[in-house]
């Protein structure tokens, strides 16, 4: 009966440091880090990602479409981003668009260069300050988000 035990310890303990041992996977706000970007570049809620890291394509997966305001703009992911990502410049970007004015633009390349993030929007470039990506804004409200009621503490009122 031990020597049924040690096996059983042992087989656990092998898959355990087998687990512990894999690398870990890193997130898609990992490789943009990674690759001298902020995480706030992209919103909330990405499910996976891929990278050839012989050509350098990105792909970042969400589990639908997203939209939110941030300053004047209104920004739409689509459920599947794709890029070309190096160091500093994320380029052939689809998937993205923002609202200016009464126009939907693609954002088709964005570039990080000392304390700004510029984005170029098919016919013109708007660039912001690194300070305005350090968070990921939530689809839906961006960084205007209100946390919801805690332990179902719902008001109602009538009229």
């Amino acid at each position: 009966m031990s020597s049924i035990r040690f096996l059983w310890i042992l087989m656990v303990s092998l898959k355990v440091s087998c687990v512990l041992s894999q690398p870990q996977k890193l997130s898609a706000y990992d490789v943009l880090m990674e690759y001298g970007f902020l995480v706030g570049l992209l919103p909330k809620g990405a499910i996976g990602y891929s990278l050839n890291r012989d050509n350098d394509k990105f792909v970042v997966y969400f589990q639908g479409a997203c939209s939110f305001d941030i300053e004047s703009y209104t920004l739409k992911y689509k459920s599947t981003i794709t890029g070309v990502i190096s160091k500093g410049r994320l380029y052939n970007l689809k998937g993205v668009i923002a609202k200016i004015l009464l126009l939907w633009l693609n954002i088709t390349k964005v570039s990080c260069q000392g304390n700004n993030i510029y984005f170029s929007i098919e016919i013109t470039s708007v660039d912001f300050g690194v300070k305005n990506f350090l968070e990921s804004p939530q689809c839906g409200c961006g960084f205007d988000c209100k946390p919801l009621p805690l332990n179902g503490d719902v008001s109602v009122s009538s009229i």
